[in-house]
């Protein structure tokens, strides 16, 4: 079955950080064509869009942060054993496989909502999830082939 983002999600949109030109497109075609954002006051329409991507999702980053983290030092593994150097920032890449290979790398997440209705702390504003990048999962949680297929080796680029 398809997954659904955890209500708890963290994601949005930075007030520290301006958002990165690798990001401008997607994350302003988000924000003009998605209905059910929150108030317009409430979040910083310039900030760095966050996340990039998610993994499981379940109670949130203490669980996802270390599936990525792991799955990103296998690929990193991989790479030096076949004479490649390490990735170094991966920002920048990841959005460019998701927008240049559509769900091969990643699993759109399209049903859910940031507004956490599950914790007793219910919040009525969220951004919802939709197709492509989102502010509940990014671009998704990752798909093990086409990890390996896009960070494993430069050839794709």
């Amino acid at each position: 079955s398809d997954p659904v983002a955890w209500p708890g999600s963290g994601g949005g949109l930075s007030w520290q950080f301006e958002r990165p030109q690798h990001q401008a497109t997607v994350v302003d075609k988000y924000l003009n064509t998605t209905q059910g954002l929150p108030a317009a006051a409430s979040y910083n329409s310039k900030g760095r869009a966050y996340p990039d991507m998610s993994a499981v999702g379940v109670e949130g980053t203490s669980m996802s942060c270390p599936i990525v983290a792991g799955i990103f030092s296998l690929i990193t593994d991989h790479r030096l054993n076949n004479g490649l150097p390490p990735l170094g920032f991966l920002g920048p890449r990841i959005w460019q496989v998701a927008t240049a290979s559509p769900g091969e790398a990643f699993k759109d997440v399209i049903e859910g909502n940031t507004r956490d209705t599950s914790s007793g702390a219910f919040c009525k504003n969220g951004f919802p999830a939709t197709q492509g990048w989102d502010p509940v999962t990014g671009w998704g949680r990752p798909i093990w082939s086409g990890m390996l297929k896009h960070f494993g080796q430069d050839s794709n680029l």
